[in-house]
């Protein structure tokens, strides 16, 4: 008896493919040759149909499991003429054991084996099959019987085992599909959190499941990440694939682990399920890759999920917010959708490994991000910046500290790190004069009051940062409140003096002092942010110089920097702003202003108007209305314009939640800075007055108050302690028994910005608050726009103070810069000798023709650098850096410093540094690598802004 142990079991695929590729047999399918009996050598058992069908034309099946068996079948068949005209029987009978006149009647007169093989070669159109394909003796099969109707994609040349289980694997699994024949780990992890993927692969018959297993697992596919995978699916818990990679990745990667830790390994191994015996290094060794793969697969993720192009695309002009569809939103749509439910099975497989401990240090969860936020809240406790600043930067240096969504939240703990900076040793309130407290609020209050604000605006629901906030916001504010009533002494002093302002700018002298050099030269577009504080100002000018530089308007030959202007008394807008329009000390109304405003000699014989609210209304498809329409384009006409966006939010409590302000937040803005741009004109953004914003305030109880925040003089001389009594030419206002303001008069307005006389709002202005009297001035010109020259061509540096950014150091006390008596010539060597924009950090001195400045070795220099690149030092350097920048970065910078001292922001923009992130940031990476061993290559000048690279020590240090 022949064993049948070696035999196939033919399927209606297998006789199919047999039959289709037979070109002998083509005649006898389409009925046209002589009838014929097909042998087949197989197990002789069928499980199908008794036909079927192929190419249009029906075949019988049979089985003979003996000679008579084979005898019967063959001479019944040739001897009818029933229909179909081509049998097919499976025997286990060999060629030598039949009749050779039986035989001499079947196709090819004998018994024909089904070579599988040649039917994969012939279903992918190749040439050979590879002899390592045809070791996977499960494959044939599986090959044919998925092959489907469809068949295979064409493979000419060689049939390799990568190519066909790769494509086997991908249509029996529904893989996604790669350009090449590797199935990578982020393929199977894409694979794994999409419905049925369990199911597809735990159907397969078991040599199939295994051979598949098997392939996938090899080191030239998914390795040993997707040895683990494949077990999570047969455990039935493959779904949790990622979640459960991130969970591994604080297990495994854990840099000390604790006894809790290990258990929690434990617990993590038993989710594979039942798997082959592996030694315990090296399922360390498996579970440590696939940690990795999934942190990699995770992150990309993450990338996408936080492309901030996708956010904020709700028109801001939109009342609906509706959502504007972009690619991006699709994108980070599809990735949010991984990464959510990641993060969230993450979480819940945390608690259930008792995995908390390595959860807390874990660079990726949210409990890491948690953990981190707590350990700010106990740094600012600590009351030690450098503790916080060293919290800080572990914060932000977790993968999901850059999800917009908690920008807020990020952008809260820095503010706090600033403060705690301010406060370390706490400034002194005390102010000479109203000039110098008006300054020091552009330099450093205004940040302080734009910082205090976020943290007050919304706080956080976590008590380890709950706590420590208010405890910051009651040491800044404490000191606030005594900065706030020195200058109320110092304004109070000045105002009854009536002392002449002298250099100080004040509203009455802004058009004459500020605007007139500059309409002299160039058109002027003037627009006045009612209630724009110094505050948010400085958040606008972030946001303006991504397309604008920013200039000094009113260059008295100290350094240039952002000025401010002192408000009238009291600080409403029908006296300040008139009073800014007319160009003298006066109150009115909007009338006034359209009346004043253009008989103003600083237009010269230009001729200037100016717009309200109701002039900006669109018309006719055109951004305005009609008038100021036809003011842009008259070419010399100067425009003023009055936004009333944040006055208008304030009295309405809408910004009371939200601290920021963008320039697509104030009505209007962006679309004048467009046509200003458009039409070559300077611009001048300022504001009538201040505000103060209410967060804690206290009704004060008068018999009759004039605003929120003054009211007349009763007589009494008795004030409340928020309050201080002002009078002098300064003060416009009505005296009591009269109805005509004019200078000269007497108010007592609040001084404390937690006091109030009328009910409560969001903000208020009228008082005597430094953060209300000072008005600030930002001097703006496109990007790369020849500036005019009343600004002397300097352009304006970063204008934070130091403590702003954790990586610049406490300046030297500041020196005050010798003044030159040739202020013109003096700035037109600087515009020769350094790039738009940059600063010289000192004076060079005339060089006569005689005496010609030695010009430098480029080519030398062009060597030391190139060098430097190559070295082993500079190598080293740069892989101690978590996220060195690009190397084309990298150089630019160090070509850039080698030619001289330059403003951090100038260096960042010069090489392209991401406007997303600080230009400090950039400074700190570059001291980090050059600066080692205690020694300063790079350094920080006085300023805080400035780098200067010491060449003759980079030489030194890097062996060059």
């Amino acid at each position: 008896m022949t064993s049948t142990l070696s035999l196939p079991s033919l399927r209606n695929s297998d006789v199919a493919q047999y039959l289709s590729t037979s070109s002998s047999l083509t005649d006898a399918l389409a009925g046209k040759g002589p009838r014929t009996v097909v042998l087949l050598r197989a197990v002789p058992g069928w499980d199908g149909p008794v036909e079927l069908t192929i190419g249009g034309r029906r075949v019988r099946l049979a089985v003979a499991p003996s000679v008579l068996g084979v005898h019967e079948l063959v001479l019944e068949h040739m001897d009818t003429d029933t229909e179909p005209p081509v049998m097919v029987v499976l025997t286990d009978r060999e060629h030598d054991e039949l009749d050779p006149a039986i035989l001499a009647r079947t196709h090819r007169q004998r018994v024909n084996l089904v070579d599988r093989w040649e039917m994969v070669r012939t279903a992918f159109g190749a040439t050979d099959v590879d002899e390592w394909l045809k070791r996977e003796m499960w494959a044939a099969e599986a090959l044919l019987d998925a092959a489907g109707l469809d068949g295979w994609p064409r493979i000419p040349g060689m049939l390799s085992r990568g190519e066909a289980l790769s494509a086997l694997a991908t249509r029996r699994l529904r893989l996604p599909r790669t350009d090449t024949d590797r199935i990578d780990p982020n393929i199977l992890l894409q694979w794994s959190h999409t419905a049925g993927s369990a199911e597809r692969l735990l159907g397969l018959r078991d040599a199939e499941r295994d051979g598949l297993t098997a392939f996938l697992t090899d080191t030239e596919q998914a390795g040993e990440a997707g040895a683990v995978i494949l077990d999570l699916m047969r455990a039935g818990n493959g779904a949790d694939a990622l979640a459960f990679g991130l969970v591994c990745a604080a297990l495994w990667l854990h840099p000390q682990p604790d006894n809790a830790t290990y258990q929690a390994r434990g617990r993590a191994e038993r989710r594979l399920g039942d798997r082959p015996p592996v030694s315990a290094d090296e399922l360390d060794r498996r579970m440590v890759v696939f940690a990795r793969v999934c942190t990699a697969y995770f992150d990309t993720q993450l990338t996408r999920a936080h492309d901030r192009r996708a956010y904020r695309v709700n028109a801001p002009w939109s009342d609906t917010g509706a959502e504007i569809d972009t690619p991006w939103t699709s994108s980070v749509r599809a990735a949010r959708e991984i990464v959510d439910p990641a993060l969230k099975r993450a979480a819940e497989l945390v608690r259930e490994l008792g995995a908390d401990t390595a959860a807390a240090a874990s660079p990726i969860l949210r409990a890491g991000l948690e953990a981190r936020f707590t350990a700010v809240g106990n740094a600012l406790v600590s009351k030690d910046p450098q503790a916080v600043t060293a919290a800080l930067a572990e914060l932000t240096d977790h993968r999901l500290a850059d999800d917009p969504e908690l920008e807020v939240r990020i952008r809260r703990v820095e503010m706090a790190q600033r403060l705690s900076r301010w406060l370390t040793p706490e400034p002194d309130p005390a102010v000479d004069t109203v000039a110098a407290a008006l300054d020091r609020h552009m330099r450093e209050t205004a940040w302080v009051d734009r910082a205090l604000d976020y943290l007050e605006a919304g706080g956080d629901s976590d008590p380890a940062l709950k706590v420590p906030y208010r405890a910051l916001i009651k040491r800044v504010r404490d000191r606030r409140r005594e900065i706030d009533r020195e200058f109320a002494t110092a304004l109070a002093v000045w105002t009854s003096a009536g002392s002449d302002p002298g250099e100080m700018l004040t509203v009455e002298t802004f058009l004459t002092r500020v605007v007139a050099p500059v309409a002299a030269q160039r058109r002027v577009m003037l627009i006045v942010v009612d209630g724009m504080s110094a505050a948010i100002a400085t958040e606008l000018a972030d946001e303006l110089h991504r397309g604008w530089d920013e200039y000094d308007p009113y260059p008295v030959g100290d350094i240039p920097r952002r000025r401010a202007m002192a408000a009238a008394l009291p600080s409403l807008t029908a006296v300040s702003r008139t009073s800014l329009f007319a160009g003298v000390l006066t109150h009115g109304d909007q009338s006034v202003e359209r009346k004043l405003f253009p008989q103003h000699r600083f237009r010269g014989k230009q001729q200037a108007r100016i717009f309200h609210k109701d002039d900006l209304r669109a018309e006719d498809g055109h951004p305005f209305g009609k008038d100021l329409t036809h003011a842009l384009a008259e070419p010399g006409t100067h425009i003023a314009v009055v936004l009333n966006t944040i006055d208008d939010r304030l009295a309405k409590e809408r910004k009371l939640g939200d601290p920021s302000w963008e320039l697509r937040e104030i009505g209007d803005l962006t679309a004048l800075l467009r046509t200003a741009d458009e039409h070559n004109m300077a611009v001048i953004i300022t504001s009538d007055h201040g505000h103060v914003i209410d967060r804690h305030s206290k009704h004060v109880d008068v018999p009759r108050a004039q605003s929120a925040r003054h009211r007349w003089p009763d007589g009494s001389g008795r004030l409340a302690e928020a309050e201080i009594e002002l009078s002098g030419p300064r003060v416009v206002w009505t005296r009591p028994g009269e109805t005509e303001a004019h200078p000269g008069a007497s108010i007592v307005a609040l001084w404390d910005n937690d006091s109030r006389y009328s009910t409560q709002k969001a903000g208020y202005h009228g008082g005597a608050a430094l953060a209300e009297i000072t008005i600030p001035i930002l001097a703006l010109v496109p990007v790369g726009i020849e500036p005019p020259k009343a600004w002397l061509r300097r352009g304006l540096n970063d204008q934070s103070p130091y403590w702003w950014w954790p990586d610049r150091p406490t300046p030297e006390v500041a020196r005050e810069p010798e003044r030159t008596t040739t202020p013109q010539r003096k700035t037109e060597r600087a515009a020769q000798q350094y790039p738009h924009g940059v600063e010289p950090m000192f004076e060079l001195p005339e060089v006569s023709p005689a005496e010609p400045v030695a010009s430098r070795d480029d080519t030398s220099r062009e060597d030391l650098v190139s060098r430097l690149l190559a070295s082993e030092t500079f190598a080293g350097q740069r892989t101690l850096l978590s996220r060195p920048p690009q190397p084309q970065m990298l150089e630019k910078a160090i070509r850039a410093l080698l030619e001289g001292p330059l403003p951090i922001t100038a260096l960042a923009q010069r090489v392209g540094y991401p406007s997303t992130r600080p230009p400090a940031s950039f400074a700190a990476v570059l001291s980090q690598l050059l600066n080692y061993d205690g020694i300063t290559v790079l350094e920080t000048l006085p300023d805080g802004r400035t780098l200067k690279l010491n060449e003759a020590r980079l030489r030194t240090q890097f062996g060059l």
